[in-house]
């Protein structure tokens, strides 16, 4: 199977994904906050196989996303391709050596996919109360996402280092 095969074949996975994120996620919030599924998947793919997959797969995540969620098409797409562009930075050169990167990562790239997913439900007159929305979402969110990329990075750091596939 190449790349090519692969990216194909995570079209429907990601769907099952998402599908799976409207259903059972909500299940898991914890004080009406639920865990960003899939901003951990692009933070994560981006820290192992960088950025230019981590954008395809943000970019199919978020509009399985948005067709299942109602909100405006492409805003998630958006706003996981921004997750996907900073923090696929830190692929290779930092991921490794240092242990604070995936943490790091998963905090900006949830701080950017919250903020720029706002800003497209205001540009299409959908606004929210910033720093309520801020207060009562987001930093819960952060930490949420935060406490799962903690338990995530053993695991991810005895994973490959290239997306090698036979």
């Amino acid at each position: 199977m190449n790349r090519t095969s692969l990216y194909f074949l995570m079209i429907p996975i990601l769907g099952i994904l998402a599908i799976a994120h409207s259903i059972v996620v909500p299940r898991l919030a914890i004080a009406h906050v639920r865990p960003d599924v899939m901003v951990i998947l692009v933070v994560v793919w981006a820290l192992l196989y960088g950025g230019p997959g981590a954008l395809l797969i943000g970019f199919v995540a978020g509009l399985w996303m948005d067709v299942l969620s109602g909100g405006p098409m492409g805003g998630s797409s958006l706003a996981l391709m921004g997750v996907a562009l900073v923090t696929g930075v830190s692929h290779r050169r930092f991921f490794r050596s240092h242990p604070l990167v995936p943490i790091v990562s998963i905090l900006v790239g949830t701080l950017v996919y919250s903020y720029l997913y706002l800003g497209i439900l205001a540009l299409v007159d959908h606004r929210l109360p910033f720093w309520e929305t801020t207060q009562r979402l987001i930093l819960p969110a952060l930490l949420y996402n935060g406490a799962i990329m903690l338990l995530l990075s053993p695991v991810l750091n005895r994973l490959p280092d290239s997306l090698e596939v036979g």
